[in-house]
């Protein structure tokens, strides 16, 4: 009788247990909810107060960048070497780059503390006072003169030009174009290749030097298109598949053709890709750098973004991307090896393709589907 009464006791005793932890469970689940319910309306409100939300660490900025890898790479030890770790990098392409940014920007707060890349459309389109934060470099006036723009906004760092890439192998000395008119030449029909301008900002960049370049108008693309260009996604893989033997020719940055060359000749090999330097001029396109306005940034993060501006404006740095094939927008800073003392440039009207950035979208798009 009394082992029927303990084994009762027992159940009863576990049975409260149980509920109550139930309850406690249950309880704890509500306030884990209603304090992310309550985190989600306070974030909520910030942005909808123009209040600044800081969301990274102190004592470390993040910065989003696009280039070779292996150059951000030296670029971020010799930064950390007296600085110890300071700084996070997202390294991306330059579509992908300007994506992020453009998303973050409607979300209502970029992320990043410094943005270095793309090029200068993403940048105007952000320095309305709003997006980026008025810095001048300490070294800004040993930037040339043509390169001193942005209003301090945003800064022009390195400058890559768009030319002819065509491999050795495959096309014959005596039918290496020498301009870009030439390539609308049937002899060249389904051997070209470019990248997407709805794919990636530096293709778009390149769509708008050659539309004004025809007289703004869609003449030479269509030209190409009846030539059956191949698109790529990355302006990187242009150089790569026609070093390969996949295409012959292409519209592409030199860099990348410089970089290939430089690995080649350290590997002990030899690769067929070469460069045309166009008789119209290379297309010019600059690659700036900015830091992001953010008001609830601490000061020491402040402190190491301007110093990151400042050291990636230094002789130092400049002399470490233009081993990367990146032309310098320094006075005191030589072309990299490959690049002709007396190269002719043709300017990107950037304010043009800004104002017009949709109509060249939705026109490449157009005439690049047609059949």
């Amino acid at each position: 009788m009394m082992g029927r009464n303990m084994k009762k006791s027992s159940f009863l005793l576990l049975t409260l247990l149980f509920v109550g932890m139930m309850v406690f469970s249950a309880c704890s689940a509500n306030n884990v909810e209603e304090e992310s319910e309550t985190n989600e309306e306070a974030l909520k409100t910030n942005i909808a107060s123009n209040q600044s939300i800081y969301s990274g660490k102190e004592g470390k900025i993040t910065v989003y960048l696009s280039g070779s890898e292996p150059m951000i790479k030296k670029i971020e030890e010799e930064f950390e070497a007296e600085r110890g770790d300071v700084i996070d990098l997202l390294h991306m392409g330059c579509g992908p780059l300007r994506q992020k940014v453009w998303t973050e920007k409607e979300a209502g707060q970029i992320q990043a503390d410094v943005v270095w890349g793309s090029d200068p459309l993403m940048y105007m389109a952000l320095a309305d006072g709003k997006y980026l934060e008025k810095y001048v470099p300490k070294e800004f006036d040993t930037i040339k003169p043509q390169y001193q723009v942005g209003d301090g906004h945003y800064t022009l760092v390195n400058e890559r030009y768009g030319v002819i890439i065509y491999n050795k192998d495959n096309v014959a000395k005596e039918s290496v174009p020498k301009s870009f008119e030439d390539l609308k030449d049937k002899n060249f029909d389904g051997t070209m290749i470019m990248a997407d301008a709805n794919q990636s900002s530096t293709a778009l960049a390149l769509t708008s030097a050659l539309y004004e370049m025809s007289g703004k108008n869609w003449d030479y693309l269509k030209a190409m298109h009846e030539n059956h260009l191949f698109l790529t996604k990355k302006n990187g893989e242009v150089s790569s598949k026609i070093s390969e033997g996949e295409f012959d020719i292409g519209i592409a940055p030199h860099d990348g053709v410089l970089r290939l060359h430089k690995k080649a000749k350290k590997d002990g090999y030899k690769i067929p890709v070469s460069i045309a330097w166009p008789e119209e001029g290379a297309l010019s396109i600059q690659r700036p750098i900015a830091i992001i306005k953010n008001e609830a940034r601490p000061d020491v993060n402040e402190k190491i973004a301007r110093e990151f501006v400042d050291f990636i404006l230094s002789k130092k740095v400049q002399n470490i991307t233009t081993n990367f094939g990146f032309v310098s927008v320094r006075k005191d800073v030589a072309l990299p090896v490959g690049v002709p003392e007396d190269v002719k440039v043709i300017p990107v009207d950037w304010r043009y393709a800004s104002e017009h950035e949709d109509a060249l979208r939705d026109g490449f798009k157009e005439i690049m589907q047609e059949k």
